[in-house]
């Protein structure tokens, strides 16, 4: 978004200017935006344990552009150390968002930056939390905080406080190793590996890590780079991300199974982390609901995967395990050409093998990566056809590889392949095309009827 570019890449207290249009001067409080078109009220202390309590509205000339506050802070107690800003946002009316961020200045420009935009506040909102983090390297001279509000209405943020928050393992590491590492196997495991210049891009990155002050910066370096991969599917993991996903195992909705006219409509949701518990009770949950229909869906089966945009693609096969059978249904293909098969775990419940029986795989543009595997697992299976529309278009595997600090690279370095030996990479087209909102009923009337 424009506006927090604007507060992540103005420089030092001067470069404020470049976001700000006015300050108060009885107030360590400034408002950034245009005076005529925004009001900044309140005050306090972040840094109290009362914090500051602060309100921005947008006037009724308003040119729908954004305002918000900042204050100043001396750099010099937090340095080596991870800050958090804290506070209880509450809108009325606002047409676009409201949020709160944090910057580190060194005296060369800006060294750390984080902001609320992934976890905007919109609409009417009452005394919402929100919360931003950031490492203050050595460098830091001094930290700059506030609330912003994008559009029209009026936000009001209390209990605006700035304070030290436990350390990321990451905290501290030498950003050039963390990006060193990354570049490392980037070269020598990324699909598409060969899509980058490498002699331009190491002497562009050697020259941008020396800016380099936090893993959070590196990170963003990293990125910049796999964007250069042009696979659309490759990231980096914080520590916090990787230890959410080796803790949690979570669906993005409860799967649904239920039979009409005789078909069994299953829609598999993608399925995040990697906790071994949860993974095999997800898919135990959902071999036992397809199990206990199965007699009821006497004319066949409906993969629905239009809402399942990807995660850890083993659980959601393992629950599939009633309709694919212990048959071989794909492979990972890396640049090489080496291919290793996937081994569906059986998910331990008692079920029919409906591996022979009609079945029919929906898809949207919104299936995706591990949504997308599925699909695959399906292709060449008998009986069975695929209706909806074109899926996302990231049809490969990832494989996680660890960087100092306790972060990972998310690495695309595979395509599936089904288990004719046909690879993809790109997005899957059905057999049938349907609109999304038609595809599952017009594919139950497909399969209905049949004779029995």
């Amino acid at each position: 978004m424009t506006v927090w570019k604007c507060l992540q890449g103005a420089l030092g207290v001067v470069g404020i200017v470049a976001c700000t249009a006015h300050v108060h001067a009885a107030s360590p409080w400034s408002l950034i935006g245009n005076p005529a078109h925004y009001v900044l009220d309140g005050g306090g202390d972040v840094q109290s344990e009362r914090g500051a309590s602060l309100t921005v509205y947008a006037t009724p000339e308003a040119d729908t552009r954004f305002g918000g506050g900042t204050a100043v802070i001396d750099a010099t107690p937090y340095r080596e150390k991870r800050v958090r800003l804290t506070g209880r946002i509450s809108t009325q009316a606002v047409s676009d968002t409201a949020g709160i961020w944090l910057r580190a200045d060194a005296a060369s420009g800006r060294v750390a930056f984080a902001n609320s935009e992934r976890n905007p506040v919109t609409g009417n909102a009452a005394d919402v939390v929100r919360q931003v983090e950031i490492y203050v390297p050595a460098v830091a001279e001094r930290l700059l905080v506030g609330p912003l509000l994008i559009g029209k209405g009026r936000m009001s943020v209390r209990e605006l406080r700035l304070e030290q928050a436990p350390p990321s393992p990451d905290d501290g590491v030498p950003p050039a190793r963390i990006v060193e590492d990354a570049v490392r196997h980037v070269r020598a495991q990324a699909l598409y590996a060969d899509r980058i210049d490498w002699d331009r891009t190491q002497a562009d990155i050697a020259s941008r890590v020396q800016r380099v002050h936090t893993a959070d910066a590196a990170y963003d370096l990293i990125r910049s780079l796999l964007a250069q991969l042009g696979d659309r599917h490759s990231g980096v993991l914080p520590p916090s991300d990787v230890r959410r996903s080796a803790t949690e195992g979570v669906p993005s909705f409860v799967p649904r199974v239920e039979v009409r006219e005789r078909v069994g409509i299953v829609a598999v949701p993608g399925f995040s982390g990697t906790e071994q518990a949860a993974s095999l009770e997800f898919a135990r949950d959902l071999a036992t609901a397809i199990a206990d229909r199965a007699a009821s869906a006497s004319c066949g089966w409906i993969v629905d995967l239009r809402g399942n945009s990807g995660g850890n693609m083993w659980p959601m096969l393992s629950g599939l395990h009633p309709l694919l059978g212990d048959a071989t249904v794909g492979y990972m293909r890396d640049r090489d050409g080496r291919q290793k098969a996937w081994r569906i775990a059986p998910p331990g419940v008692t079920a029919p093998d409906l591996s022979a029986v009609p079945v029919v795989v929906v898809t949207g543009a919104q299936t995706a990566s591990s949504g997308e595997a599925v699909a695959v697992a399906f292709r060449g299976r008998a009986h069975t056809r695929s209706m909806g529309q074109a899926t996302m278009g990231v049809s490969t595997g990832n494989q996680l590889f660890p960087v100092p600090g306790g972060g990972a690279l998310k690495l695309t370095t595979t395509r599936f392949v089904d288990r004719t030996g046909h690879a993809y990479g790109g997005a899957l087209a059905p057999d049938e095309e349907a609109s999304e909102a038609d595809a599952v009923a017009r594919a139950v009337q497909s399969l209905a009827g049949c004779p029995g």
